[in-house]
This record gives C-alpha cells, sequence and structure tokens, in this order.
C-alpha cells in the first residue's frame, strides 16, 4: 500500500511537468501592436556573424551545423547556435522615423505611418490583422516604387501563416533585388541579379514567406521561444533552366520578446542559404548556407543619446587560398558603401569582376569563380567607400 501511493505523486508530477512542457511550448502570435514599439525608436543591434572558418574543412563543419539547424522544422524545435563560433561583433542602429511630409521622397508614400533609415528612407505601415508593408525606397533624391506593397510580415503571424509576394510573378529583377538589398541588409539579391543579369532578361520572380517551425532559440546571449519565418525568393524563366529557381533562402528565428510593451532586449537569429548549381548534365541543385548570425537588440528613442560610432570596414578571406575552382570573401560594412572587387593578372589585365555596386550595410559574402582561369598568381583588388586591400590570390587545377 505504502509503495501504491508513493507512486502516485509522482506520476502526478510527471503530468504536469508534461503539460507544462506543452504549454511553454505552445507558438504565440504575433501582431501590429507588437512592432508599433519600433516607431519614433533606435533599434540598436550588436551582430555575431558566424564565423566560417578559414580552411575547406572548417567551412564544411560549419556549414553542416547550420544545415543541422535548417532541418529542424515544425513544433516544438530547439534550435542551439552556442556551438558555432562567431566573429568579433558589429553594432549598428537603425532609426524607425514617424511618417512626416518632411522626409525625402514622402509625398510619394502618402500611405506610410513610418520610414526606416538605411541609407535610404524606407516607407511602410503597420496595419494590425494585416501587415507590416513596406512600398518602396528615396535616395539620392530618386525613388523607387514597387509594383506592389511588399509584405514583410502577415498579421496575425503565428506558426503555418504563409503568404507570397507580389500576387502575380513580376518581371521588374533589378528593382525588386535592390529593395530586398536594401530592407534586408544581404547583397545575396542583387549579387546575384549582377551575375547571372543576361541570363535573367525573361526571367519572373516571386517571394514566399511561410512561419515553419516553433520552439527555443539558444544563443551565447540567452534562450528565448521563437517563430521561425523561413523566406525562399523564386525565379522562374530563367535561360537555360527548364524549371524555376529558389535562388535565396532565408531562415529567421523571431522571439518572444516582441510580446512584451518595451523589450529590455530582442534576441534573433538568422540563416541564409544561396543556390548551387553543379557542372554536370543534368545539373543538380543544392541550397548551401552562406551566412547566419545571432543579435542582441535594444531601442531607444531616436532624439536620445548619438547612435554609436560605426565600424570601420571589415574584410575577411579570401579563403580558400590557394584555390581550384571557387574563394569566398565577406565584406561587413558599417552603412552603404560602393564597393568594387577585381581580378587582375600579373600584367595588370583585368580577368574577372566578381562584384561592382552598391551594398547596404551587414555582412555580405562575395564568390570568386576561377575554375576556367589559368592556374597561376593572381592580384585581387577590393574596394569599399574610401578603404582599399589588395590580396595575392593562387589558383592551382
Amino acid at each position: 500500500m505504502r509503495n501504491r501511493y508513493g507512486v502516485l505523486p509522482g506520476v502526478l508530477l510527471t503530468i504536469a511537468a508534461v503539460q507544462l512542457s506543452l504549454a511553454q511550448q505552445s507558438p504565440f502570435t504575433l501582431n501590429a501592436d507588437n512592432y508599433q514599439v519600433l516607431i519614433g525608436k533606435a533599434y540598436s543591434s550588436t551582430t555575431y556573424n558566424v564565423d566560417f572558418g578559414d580552411t575547406q574543412d572548417e567551412q564544411a563543419q560549419t556549414r553542416l551545423a547550420l544545415q543541422a539547424l535548417i532541418d529542424k522544422s515544425g513544433p516544438s524545435q530547439t534550435w542551439d547556435f552556442t556551438g558555432l563560433n562567431f566573429q568579433e561583433p558589429v553594432t549598428s542602429s537603425i532609426p524607425y522615423l514617424p511618417y512626416e511630409n518632411s522626409l525625402p521622397g514622402a509625398d510619394v508614400f502618402t500611405e506610410a505611418d513610418h520610414a526606416v533609415l538605411l541609407g535610404a528612407y524606407i516607407y511602410g505601415s503597420l496595419i494590425q490583422d494585416d501587415g507590416n508593408y513596406y512600398y518602396g525606397l528615396a535616395a539620392d533624391d530618386s525613388t523607387l516604387l514597387l509594383p506592389e506593397p511588399f509584405p514583410w510580415l502577415k498579421f496575425p503571424l503565428t506558426y503555418e501563416t504563409s503568404w507570397q509576394w507580389p500576387s502575380s510573378p513580376a518581371t521588374n529583377l533589378e528593382v525588386i533585388a535592390r529593395f530586398l538589398a536594401a530592407i534586408t541588409g544581404d547583397s545575396t539579391a542583387i549579387q546575384t541579379y549582377e551575375q547571372y543579369r543576361d541570363q535573367l532578361q525573361n526571367a519572373t520572380v516571386q517571394i514566399f514567406w511561410t512561419v515553419d517551425g516553433y520552439g527555443t532559440l539558444i544563443t551565447p546571449a540567452g534562450s528565448r521561444e521563437t517563430l521561425r519565418l523561413k523566406r525562399t525568393v523564386r525565379v522562374s524563366g530563367v535561360t537555360g533552366f527548364s524549371q524555376p529557381l529558389d535562388i535565396f533562402i532565408s531562415y529567421m528565428w523571431l522571439s518572444e520578446d516582441w510580446l512584451q510593451a518595451n523589450p529590455a532586449s530582442i534576441i534573433q537569429a538568422e540563416i541564409g542559404t544561396t543556390l548551387s548549381v553543379s557542372g554536370g548534365f543534368p545539373p543538380v541543385f543544392t541550397q548551401v548556407p552562406s551566412g547566419a548570425y545571432y543579435s542582441v537588440s535594444t531601442l531607444r528613442p531616436v532624439a536620445g543619446e548619438p547612435l554609436p560610432d560605426a565600424p570601420m570596414v571589415v574584410l575577411r578571406g579570401p579563403y580558400p587560398n590557394p584555390l581550384r575552382e571557387h574563394a569566398m570573401l565577406t565584406l561587413t560594412l558599417p552603412s552603404p558603401q560602393p564597393v568594387s572587387v577585381r581580378v587582375y593578372n600579373l600584367l595588370g589585365q583585368e580577368v574577372a569582376r566578381p562584384f561592382d555596386g552598391l551594398l547596404p550595410s551587414g555582412t555580405h559574402p562575395v564568390s570568386i569563380d576561377a575554375h576556367t582561369w589559368p592556374a597561376g598568381l593572381y592580384l585581387l583588388r577590393i574596394e569599399a567607400g574610401t578603404q582599399h586591400w589588395t590580396r595575392r590570390l593562387v589558383v592551382v587545377h
């Protein structure tokens, strides 16, 4: 009899623990009200970018670890970022300004209720039970108009919410690529457009979102309950390809910190992947993790203390070096900068231009494709704003 009654409390405690666990793992819901706290504030972030390493082995292991995190979708997941290596943190602030007629380009975007200052003024509205829409941007006395408002988020936002943009596939890929680079701080879209401009002349694009999981995000800065938002950029009609191509996919963890009326700190994370195409026939398409970070952010009045000093441009790579076919370098920019990456042979002749254009703030990978170059020594010239570097690049086959 004593044993029977001794077991009962243990059973009840187990049931209670299971119920508590299930309650903690329920997906939460975000609404426009949760993001209204941004308007009139500076969103100040310390970002810890994942260090992929300098050797092919290190890079392969990092990509495997990131892929394992990507593969965890669905309910009640745990995503642990603590086993990754990170670069020195980068601090930045993004002001969210209340809409005013005096802002540059504001007269074009009269339906906006705020503007985000990211080198350009990006105009948007937070609409309850509808979404967080952006209409376009104004910079350098010019305005970029979108074919239809861009829904960055859809409300109410919770597990299995999904949407797409635009409603019919858009053909002006350059406009969309420029806008994505400005609003995300990630240059992948514009880099892809520049690299494959000729093949994309008759192509169309759509972007798809879905909240594909929820659970616990674990970072070196702490743990949070999160929703995971998957964003896919899909291009159709690329010359030489009969099937649509998902050229870029990102996975962003949105934390429960947004549920607080005045969040003390907001921990979030993101992993981005890019399309890799094999040279065989038929070609094999795979998504390869190309960048990742976690961030810790705070909010403060725009008119309060000054924004933190911007760090210098940080260059990493190229790696691997020597290389056989491909190398990668990364540039971390504190603000939008004109960037040029060019390769010269020892006669001073330009043999490649991996990138030449404007990049927004953030960390950007630049791919160098050397599989057609003769083996030998090359000089890599990188310019970002007023800074420049020259690196030796050794190609072996």
